[in-house]
């Protein structure tokens, strides 16, 4: 029998008066008792779960905003190299021939040094092999000095990508040299390209910010330009996913000069709005959010990207670029399934395009009568499974974009649609 005390004056006790409690009671206690103990582990358990990846987040966000070193590892990802087990100097390892491609230097005027291939067109390779293969290999310190530079100088109907690659990796991660090889697939005679890593990435000295990624680029043109001596007109600027806003940020300063200077095209893909808007959306590796869970909180979002110290507005470059040049090919491609930087993010672009060309009316064919989403529709053509194509001539050039149903992120560079318009940009065939 179980018992239990009466109630008592203060500092008397007789056992005498104990009662009997019942078992069924007993077990009501213990199980109201143990449901309360389940509850309060069950509680302690979600908020664990819970709060500590949001402190954690949190906590990531308070050290992005407050220390600008973090915030370009964060961005920019440029140790992730992901050619740790490979010579970036042995460019055979990633599927050239021999003495094809010619590792060099670039040096920048505030004393960086940029790690750049020089790849040769299939077919310029193979009517100069025997040459080329005698040649050492491997990192050069005067590339002026190789056959590979007088193939391309020497070369009056040379054409030249100059190539911008997107964040992370260097310039042998990935899709890029399948995406090298597919470039030039297209004119394997005359179409060279120019790679290289932006400072703090693969073998280039520094650190990266946005001002020191655009001094880069202009390095980078200057030096194909005026050391390589190539035509602007000879020469497509083509980016993606960071490298797009690279390039954007390349052709924009170089029209804004009172010399401008205008490319024979500028291709992106996979690009973006500004950081600030890639932000909402991206998922690092397409898994982790970056400031997506507090987009929808306005102070709070617009908080931490006016700490931004990177911004790449791309908007607002493109809407100068065409406001300013006195001609220009653009094309924007993105793929349907893309999971890094949703295609929503060329598709406000281009529609900003296209009012920046209406507002500087620099149409010869507008119709007033129709509407934006009319005139897209009629200009739009399928290219069945593969996508689609809506060009936009003006009368200061062409505007292009280019929709692909696959493609993801990556892959887009090395597909066919990609060399399609690079090709394009330089007028050499009429695809679309």
């Amino acid at each position: 029998m179980f018992l239990t005390a009466s109630a008592q004056p203060k500092g008397s006790f007789d056992p005498a008066d104990l009662h009997p409690v019942s078992p069924i009671t007993l077990l009501l206690l213990t199980s109201t008792n143990m449901k309360l103990t389940a509850l309060r582990s069950t509680i302690t358990a979600v908020c664990l779960t819970i709060g500590t990846p949001v402190l954690l987040y949190f906590g990531i966000l308070g050290a992005l905003t407050a220390r600008p070193s973090f915030q370009a590892h964060a961005i920019y990802l440029h140790k992730v190299t992901l050619t740790w087990f490979k010579d970036l100097n042995v460019p055979e390892q990633f599927g050239f021939a021999y003495n094809q491609v010619k590792p060099f230097y670039v040096p920048t005027p505030d004393g960086e040094r940029l790690h750049s291939w020089h790849i040769l067109p299939l077919r310029a390779y193979i009517d100069n092999q025997p040459e080329l293969l005698a040649q050492g290999s491997g990192l050069v310190d005067s590339f002026e000095e190789t056959l590979n530079f007088k193939l391309l100088k020497n070369n009056p109907n040379a054409r030249l990508v100059l190539y911008f690659h997107g964040t992370s990796g260097t310039i042998a991660s990935g899709w890029r040299p399948d995406s090298y090889r597919s470039i030039y697939a297209a004119d394997p005679i005359n179409t060279h390209i120019l790679a290289f890593d932006y400072r703090g990435y693969g073998k280039s000295s520094g650190e990266p910010s946005e001002g020191g990624i655009i001094q880069d680029a202009l390095t980078i043109a200057a030096w194909a330009m005026e050391v390589a001596g190539i035509p602007p007109e000879r020469i497509v600027i083509y980016g993606q996913s960071l490298g797009s806003a690279v390039s954007i940020a390349l052709v924009n300063e170089l029209v804004k000069r009172e010399q401008k200077t205008h490319f024979a095209g500028l291709v992106v893909t996979a690009t973006f709005s500004d950081v600030a808007q890639l932000a909402a959306t991206y998922r690092i590796g397409g898994v982790i959010p970056v400031l997506s869970p507090v987009a929808k909180v306005g102070p709070l979002f617009k908080y931490f990207t006016s700490r931004l110290t990177s911004t790449w507005d791309n908007q607002k470059r493109l809407g100068e670029i065409i406001e300013l040049a006195e001609q220009f090919d653009i094309t924007l491609l993105h793929a349907e399934d893309d999971p890094i930087i949703p295609i929503g993010h060329s598709h406000r672009l281009f529609r900003h395009l296209i009012n920046i060309a209406e507002e500087a009316e620099i149409y010869s064919d507008v119709d007033a009568n129709e509407s934006l989403a009319e005139r897209l529709k009629t200009r739009q053509d399928s290219w069945g499974k593969g996508g689609s194509v809506l060009e936009w001539p003006t009368s200061k050039g062409t505007m292009r974009f280019v929709t692909l149903k696959y493609g993801a992120h990556d892959e887009i560079m090395s597909y066919t649609a990609t060399s399609i318009a690079i090709s394009k940009a330089f007028g050499s065939a009429s695809y679309f």
